[in-house]
């Protein structure tokens, strides 16, 4: 059948489906609650109001891509501080929706979700939510110090990530299938 459709249709069989297209849009609903800063959107958020959308229908396509890659840009162009909290934030939100997209295509648009399916991507998905909270806080100790090329702090950096990595697969690839 048409795959979109099904798609759309699936979302009265999947509970937490509608929650799904709440959660892929990264960062741009919460700006469009405030009538002020629909206003005051750009293009840009257009675009990526545009594209998140088509992300509902199309989960398993690269659009998604370009949905992280617009925010990551406009993020980099428009917030001058490094290290404000809000950048927490948009991890979170980024990582909600890379999660979404990757649930979404893993299981064919009819599929139901069970409970311990939903409880292990909550797991991972809040694994990587705290991880960007320590990466922020890192960045906000570290902000505004001269630190120039710090062989220790790069050498740090790449060992944790190691770590991180090794953990990460050591957790997906030996566990198993799950219940």
């Amino acid at each position: 059948g048409d795959v979109p459709a099904d798609r759309l249709r699936a979302t009265r069989r999947n509970p937490f489906a509608l929650d799904e297209v709440r959660e892929r849009l990264p960062g741009v609903l919460v700006t469009t609650d405030n009538a002020e800063a629909v206003r005051g959107a750009t293009v840009v958020d257009v675009v990526i109001l545009g594209l998140a959308l088509a992300c509902v229908v199309l989960p398993d396509s690269h659009v998604g891509l370009l949905v992280v890659l617009f925010v990551g840009v406009e993020w980099l162009v428009t917030v001058h501080d490094r290290a404000t909290p809000w950048s927490v934030g948009a991890a979170v939100s980024l990582a909600v929706f890379h999660a979404s997209m990757a649930a979404a295509s893993v299981a064919p648009p009819a599929a139901t979700w069970t409970r311990a399916m939903c409880r292990r991507w909550m797991r991972r998905s809040l694994a990587v939510m705290v991880a960007s909270v320590g990466t922020w806080a890192v960045v906000a100790a570290i902000h505004g110090h001269q630190e120039g090329s710090s062989a220790v702090l790069v050498a740090a950096s790449l060992v944790a990530i190691a770590i991180a990595g090794l953990w990460a697969r050591d957790g997906t690839l030996g566990a198993g299938p799950h219940p």
